[in-house]
């Protein structure tokens, strides 16, 4: 190694950062001021049950890593974080960076994705654990738990009235489990609208139904609905109903009304797969000849 010098790890960027179960992910490490002859070192970060901490551990492979910034982390099946260290003189860990696949599951009350600053929203963990954290990562960069703007108990989080802000909120298990995460948009303005969306991904064949709400918690009427900023329903119906979601309806929505906008919404949409084990997957292919089934693991795709 050589003299100490100053290190600033900038960013640890991960590619893609919301992936399939199952998937490879990239992770890329990047310094600044830029210079040659740096080493890169990746660790998982795993939650500290007893603080708000993380500790690192190597990723495999990562011991003798050369110049090469970049690491490939293949059959990624849960959501983790992870940090980058560079090497020449005293090293620097970057900030955790998260990849998101749920394993634990995180519940939204009210069940949207858009709320109203001055109102209570309860979120709560759910998986095989008895020791939860609830965190959240900002527009901003800061990451925070529920201790600092809510208050835990158990394994559920009421955010307080006014401590609310928009962002991503996951689960942590003291034996490091991540929840899948969700975005939540919370609008600020006391006279301002709200679009009510589905806060998880729908599946394609569900109905879905999307309103537009004052503070009050009155539906509007004569409400104008948009889809990636195109103009769905305007005819005087509270709500935009889809009979039967496909991939074609993912994406943005917003709703207007009296001149007043909500903030936009993506709503994702997920491929139907029936799961069944090996010894009911043959009789069920047999009886429905007429299907074309695609078969990925033990999982039939319609």
């Amino acid at each position: 190694w050589s003299d100490v010098v100053t290190l600033t790890v900038y960013k640890l960027s991960v590619s893609p950062s919301w992936l399939s179960p199952g998937a490879s992910v990239t992770l890329s490490c990047e310094v600044k001021p830029p210079s040659a002859g740096w080493r890169f070192f990746c660790y998982k970060a795993v939650p500290k049950p007893s603080s708000s901490s993380y500790s690192y551990e190597l990723l495999p492979g990562s011991s003798s890593r050369t110049q090469q910034n970049s690491y490939i982390i293949h059959g990624q099946k849960h959501t983790a974080g992870y940090v980058c260290r560079a090497g020449r003189g005293e090293p620097e860990f970057s900030e955790p960076t998260f990849v998101w696949s749920a394993a634990a599951s995180l519940r939204v009350n009210p069940d949207r994705v858009q709320h109203f600053r001055s109102q209570s929203v309860s979120l709560s963990c759910e998986g095989n654990s008895t020791e939860w954290k609830l965190k959240r990562f900002t527009e901003t960069d800061h990451l925070s738990d529920c201790s600092i703007w809510g208050t835990m108990t158990g394994s559920s989080c009421t955010i307080k009235p006014y401590w609310f802000n928009s962002g991503v909120f996951w689960c942590e298990s003291g034996s490091g489990e991540f929840s899948n995460a969700v975005n939540i948009t919370v609008q600020g303005n006391y006279y301002g609208i709200i679009l009510e969306s589905p806060v998880h991904p729908v599946t394609e064949g569900d109905p879905v139904t999307l309103s537009c709400r004052l503070k009050q918690q009155k539906l509007l009427s004569n409400a104008s609905f948009y889809h990636n900023n195109t103009l769905l329903q305007n005819d005087g119906r509270e709500e935009l109903k889809i009979s039967a979601v496909s991939k074609s309806d993912e994406g943005f929505y917003r709703c207007e009304h009296s001149g007043h906008e909500s903030p936009q919404s993506w709503m994702s949409v997920q491929d139907l797969f029936i799961c069944f084990s090996l010894e009911t997957l043959l009789p069920m292919c047999r009886m429905r000849k007429n299907i074309q089934h695609k078969i990925k693991s033990q999982c039939i795709h319609f």
